[in-house]
């Protein structure tokens, strides 16, 4: 199991915070995942979610991000093929927030 990875991008005139995870997103490392999303969130009505680098998440993740949808406008960039975008699919976070596909 790899351990995930967050860092922050504040957000400039022209964008949006941005959380960029890599590695596994899991009932383990969940609570950093969470509380790095409310810090970028915070005084912000949008976040972008870089999940390309995201190897897997639970559903504990799959909660974590449907709170952030629910409070502000979330986008998440995946990977163009992969477990992470089925799961948003499955999951319907998809409908919920706008997922791009990282080129």
């Amino acid at each position: 199991m790899t351990e995930a990875q967050f860092r922050v991008t504040v957000a400039s005139d022209l964008e949006a915070p941005r959380v960029v995870a890599a590695g596994d997103i899991d009932l383990a490392n969940v609570t950093e995942f969470q509380d790095v999303m409310a810090k970028a969130a915070a005084g912000s009505a949008t976040l972008t979610v870089d999940l390309s680098e995201v190897t897997y998440c639970d559903s504990a993740a799959v909660r974590a991000l449907f709170a952030v949808a629910a409070a502000s406008e979330l986008t998440m960039i995946v990977a163009p093929e992969g477990p992470i975008r089925t799961l948003l699919g499955i999951s319907g976070l998809d409908r919920v927030a706008t997922v791009v596909t990282k080129e």
